[in-house]
């Protein structure tokens, strides 16, 4: 790289190269499926060609020489020369790999660290330069069936590394643009992993929108300044002047006025939000590389990809949902011969999806394993000192049990996904962002990982009530309704306490004051008010003092000190200028149902 390079320039390449490489990636996912696809091998031929021009312009000679003879490969593709099988797939998702692995290094030479030829490069370019004499051919299906004691198909490639013996040339032979050339980029078809796709020719054109690139600091200090004129547009709306009515065009302007704000906050939160879709390529790439190493055959098939989420979550999810993804490619579908003795497909399923649900956004990960074992778990338990031995448990509970910590799944999964985070820190971290983690399972049938998270992180309806002198704010959301409680209505049951008869459904209640040691509240339930909410289908009554108003709440966490408060899952700034509490209300009906 020059002396005198543009470093804000290289910086545009390497985010403007990233967007590149996820497509090219993709594409060479599609193609495994359909090695047809004329306008895959268009998008991974493009991406490297494109790579090519502006690297050599910068003087990235490693960088260019990686791209020119990939790129060299996939026109011999595109040209029909050689097929998209056996050893190629390989080959060219090993030289995306090694495309991010050189531009991860630019970005830390970019910040004062020094740049080094990343391990494997020449044994990559001695298997680029002439694959066939590297021992690699077209012969067979990249959608083969692979013997469960065969070979990693993604591994070093040592053996055909050892085969090849020409000499790479230090430069390109062919002359490449010395300047970089516009790049025009093409909205590529959504993944589906090792799904089936269709043919090309059904792909239909999209508009691609024109768009600009605002740094994150930037955006964030937008979104945090609007949330603040929320909660001050509040203070002054609910001013006794202004709520009173006795200056109506004082009123009719802050009416206006909240119109604006509404627009603008909803602007901004849209702003916060981006599609699961590059999440979901991830764990495209993660199932088709591991089903190969365990020797499983796999579907993985994707929907809901443009479901958004804030993106401050994306990262947060990550970890639990790599590893779902492979406890259910290793403990949970079976081995082809397994699966042909028991009756199923040779070809496991996968489907990962994603759809909004009550407020939330659901991601789910469905596998047609063997589900779990419900001896196996409880005897683990057991030794643990988990529960008792003898102890009645439903499904669900013992479903539950691999969440506990010190719970080990050592003994029931392989260490494929034995390895990183356990189930218990996969919890976790999921009800760090006030979402809930569930299992479904039916033995020798598959089961279902279901994380469910919030829309956003930011800004939510609320509805403010009061318990004794304090004030907390219930999500409108999960709000099913709000009653106030007659004699004849109340009961107690055992195992369960205090229940409300609404309309025939018996609702456990829930005493706020009790769970926050709160002195002053009401004791006498006809004098309360029951929050009807609603979780996962399961209901329970908030007992409060008073319904004090709805309003849009600015969330704040609460820090690591006061963040695992039960039943609290953050907090606010109250149009009095007060701080405020924010219930949690997917763990309040969990607590109410246990009880």
């Amino acid at each position: 790289m020059p002396e005198d390079a543009d470093l804000e320039l290289i910086g545009e390449f390497i985010t403007e190269s990233g967007d590149l490489i996820i497509s090219a990636e993709e594409a060479l996912l599609s193609m495994e499926s359909n090695p047809d696809d004329t306008e895959a091998v268009s998008t991974v031929f493009r991406a490297f060609h494109n790579i090519k021009g502006t690297s050599a312009f910068f003087e990235l000679s490693l960088m260019t020489e990686l791209a020119h003879y990939a790129e060299s490969v996939l026109s011999r593709v595109r040209e029909h020369e050689i097929r998209y099988a056996g050893g190629y797939p390989d080959l060219a998702l090993r030289s995306v790999d090694m495309l991010k692995e050189l531009f991860r290094l630019l970005q830390e030479a970019l910040a004062g660290n020094p740049f080094t030829k990343p391990a494997g490069y020449d044994d990559l370019m001695r298997l680029l330069a002439d694959p066939e004499k590297a021992g690699i051919s077209d012969a067979g299906d990249p959608m083969s069936e692979t013997e469960p004691d065969a070979p990693p198909a993604i591994g070093p490639l040592s053996e055909a590394t050892e085969a090849a013996s020409a000499e790479v040339p230090e430069k390109p032979e062919p002359t490449v643009s010395p300047a970089p050339e516009e790049k025009k980029q093409e909205t590529p078809p959504p993944p589906s992993g090792t799904a089936p796709k269709k043919a090309s020719a059904q792909h239909s054109r999209q508009v691609v929108e024109s768009s600009i690139r605002v740094p994150i600091k930037r955006l964030d200090r937008f979104i945090d300044m609007v949330g603040e004129l929320v909660v001050s547009h509040s203070m002054v709306a609910q001013d006794r002047g202004v709520a009173g009515g006795e200056n109506h065009e004082l009123a009719k302007k802050v009416a206006h006025t909240t119109k604006i704000v509404r627009e603008l906050q909803s602007m901004s939160m849209s702003m916060r939000m981006i599609p699961l879709k590059m999440t979901f390529r991830k764990m495209a790439r993660l199932v088709r590389d591991l089903s190969r190493k365990i020797g499983k055959d796999v579907h993985f098939i994707t929907e809901g990809e443009d479901t958004e989420i804030d993106r401050n979550m994306v990262d947060i999810i990550n970890d639990p949902l790599v590893h779902m993804v492979r406890n259910a490619l290793d403990h949970g579908i079976e081995l082809p011969d397994q699966r042909e003795a028991m009756g199923k497909p040779r070809f496991g399923t996968i489907h990962l999806s994603a759809y909004h649900s009550a407020g939330n956004v659901v991601v789910e990960i469905r596998d047609d394993g063997r589900g779990l074992d419900r001896a196996e778990i409880l005897r683990n338990a057991s030794e643990r000192h988990l529960i008792e031995d003898g102890s009645s448990m439903s499904d669900r509970e013992v479903c539950n049990l691999i969440f506990e910590p010190g719970f080990s799944t050592a003994k029931i999964v392989s260490d494929v996904s034995g390895r990183g985070v356990g189930m218990d820190v996969v919890k976790k971290n999921i009800e760090v962002i006030r979402g809930h983690v569930e299992i479904q399972s039916d033995p020798g049938q598959g089961s279902i990982f279901k994380m469910s998270l919030p829309l956003t992180l930011a800004i939510i309806d609320g509805m403010v009530v009061r318990v004794g002198k304090e004030k907390y704010v219930v999500p409108t959301i999960s709000i099913v309704r709000s009653v106030q409680p007659t004699r004849k209505d109340l009961s107690t049951v055992m195992r369960q306490g205090e229940v409300l008869n609404l309309q025939g459904r018996l609702i456990p209640l829930f005493r706020l004051a009790d769970l926050f040691t709160i002195q002053d509240a009401e004791t006498d339930l006809m004098r309360s008010i029951a929050v009807i909410v609603e979780n996962d289908g399961h209901q329970a009554g908030l007992l409060v003092d008073e319904l004090i108003g709805s309003q849009q709440i600015v969330i704040k966490t609460l820090g690591e000190t006061l963040g695992n408060i039960a039943g609290i899952s953050g907090s606010a700034i109250m149009p009095d200028g007060k701080v405020g509490l924010i219930l949690d209300i997917g763990g309040l009906v969990r607590l109410a149902n246990q009880t």
